[in-house]
């Protein structure tokens, strides 16, 4: 197996310390002490932190862009619903300093700013995309637009607010986040559907839950 690139390995290491400490916590000296190399090769790759924190920005908005603009089937079930989700989850828990540092990473990347508007309208756009077929297909009771409108807002919320609240307020650990966490999470979102799924939904929505 061949051995991660420098540049692999900075960033790699970047993540996983902006993931637990904190980005505004951690400096280029810190990396590179834990990966037990110079500053100067840390900067032959990145000039600095504000470069480092783009391009690990820039890897997960390329990883979530098939996710926020998918092209959905015809005909979708609350399971797929429960996938996407979940996938969406997996990606906030990976880069969660992104939501959770977000003043911080705006203000020394303002180039991020539009960039990450539009990661947020996307999901919210994708989300009522959902809601609207769900509706479409019966298994919701209302398919009035101020209402789907509110829902997939407030479903984004919680998408990208969850790791974070979650840790809070169960006393975790920043870097514990588990499948169980990622589950809740999803449910939380799904929640907001009840009193308008038609009952056997309903019913679907907490054998889903029980399942994974």
């Amino acid at each position: 197996m061949n051995k991660p690139s420098t540049k692999l390995r900075i960033m790699e290491t970047a993540l996983d310390l902006f993931n637990q400490l904190g980005t505004p916590n951690i400096s280029t000296n810190h990396i590179a002490l834990e990966l037990d190399i110079s500053p100067g090769n840390l900067y032959y790759h990145f000039r600095n932190k504000e470069q480092l924190i783009e391009e690990l920005f820039a890897t997960f908005e390329a990883q979530l862009q098939p996710l926020i603009t998918p092209t959905f089937a015809k005909q979708i079930t609350l399971e797929d619903v429960w996938f996407f989700l979940h996938f969406n989850f997996e990606l906030t828990a990976q880069y969660r300093f992104i939501y959770r540092d977000t003043d911080f990473i705006m203000l020394k990347c303002p180039s991020l700013t539009r960039k990450f508007q539009r990661i947020l309208k996307q999901l919210n756009s994708s989300l009522l995309s959902l809601l609207n077929q769900l509706a479409a297909a019966g298994a919701l009771t209302t398919s009035a637009k101020h209402t789907l409108e509110d829902l997939a807002l407030n479903m984004a919320l919680i998408c990208t607010q969850w790791v974070r609240f979650n840790q809070h307020l169960s006393g975790k650990n920043k870097a514990d986040v588990t499948s169980e966490d990622l589950s809740r999470g999803v449910y939380q979102v799904l929640s907001l559907l009840l009193p308008y799924l038609d009952e056997s939904y309903q019913a679907h929505l907490h054998t889903l839950r029980s399942e994974y």
